[in-house]
């Protein structure tokens, strides 16, 4: 099987520092992946490097079977970085038009590449004109106008209002649907849980997935039939619940004692019909993990 990406033992170097040990990725089917960190530990760093913008000092990658030093990758893969990369007295039109004739793409596509992303009524104006949202959207358009089967996302909400970034979310979903994966790295944790749940955390150079890191406890709300010989159960082993419902409810496990619930409703023949992680867990991650990196100083 062709693998879309292929990271393997990618070390990076500023210095005696190093932002990347051993990193390795395998990525064997379309998908939606998150990249979650402080700022400086290496995020924008790995993008770069798949694009073949930095180098690693150790390592080596592969995008849809082609190192990512050949450049036909580029005909495969768009990256989405900030918007220092665009040219204050060019308008909109311009970067479009030039990464339109790069991949001869015809005016139509263009077109309605426009209008999806709503950049008509500034798109013939000059960049040093724009606000940070409008750049955004623009800088997405010059992502996507090539119609890449990989796209890297630097911050890609950045300054975006709320019906933006429902925009942008839905754009992402439907992309990662045609078959496109996305690597995206972004603060707003919030707005990544309604994207994807691959998420990996960038932490002492290695990517570690969210069941990797041991929490206390986790905040789940889950529907069950019997709901009544459930929630008897779970105060019997001392699990905090609340009911929501005649079939929801709402409880706090460790790991341990999910792995109980688990085995209770096995041997009691319930079925769970439906069991969700609340809102705010991938933030639960973070803080556990990178509260020592976060101290504001005096």
């Amino acid at each position: 099987m062709e693998h879309i990406l292929e990271i393997k033992g990618v070390r990076k170097y500023f210095g005696d520092h190093m932002v990347l040990d051993e990193l390795d990725l395998s990525i064997t089917e379309p998908k939606i992946i998150a990249l979650v960190a402080p700022n400086g530990t290496g995020k924008t760093t790995l993008l770069n490097i798949i694009a073949n913008i930095d180098r690693p000092d150790e390592g080596a990658i592969e995008v849809l079977g082609k190192t990512n030093t050949d450049y036909r990758m580029f005909y495969t893969l768009s990256y989405l970085q900030d918007s220092s990369i665009l040219y204050s007295n060019l308008t909109g039109l311009d970067h479009l038009e030039f990464i339109r004739k790069e991949h001869d793409v015809s005016k139509t596509k263009l077109r309605e590449l426009i209008q999806e992303l709503e950049l008509e009524d500034y798109v013939k104006k000059k960049v040093k004109h724009y606000s940070l949202g409008m750049k955004q959207r623009l800088l997405l358009g010059v992502a996507l106008l090539s119609a890449p089967k990989v796209l890297l996302m630097d911050e890609p909400l950045n300054g975006l209002d709320p019906n933006s970034i429902l925009k942008i979310r839905k754009i992402m979903l439907k992309l990662n649907k045609q078959g496109v994966t996305i690597i995206l790295s972004s603060h707003n944790l919030n707005e990544i849980e309604k994207i994807t749940e691959d998420v990996y955390f960038l932490y002492d150079g290695r990517l570690i997935t969210q069941e990797e890191v041991e929490l206390e406890t986790v905040l789940y709300d889950i529907v069950v039939q019997e709901i009544d010989k459930v929630l008897s159960f779970l105060s019997r082993i001392d699990v905090p619940t609340e009911r929501l419902s005649d079939y929801k409810f709402q409880a706090e496990f460790s790991k341990q004692k999910l792995e109980v619930f688990y085995s209770f409703c096995k041997e009691e023949h319930i079925q769970i019909l439906d069991q969700q992680l609340l809102s705010g867990y991938l933030e639960t991650i973070y803080f556990n993990l990178f509260t020592d990196r976060l101290q504001v100083s005096p």
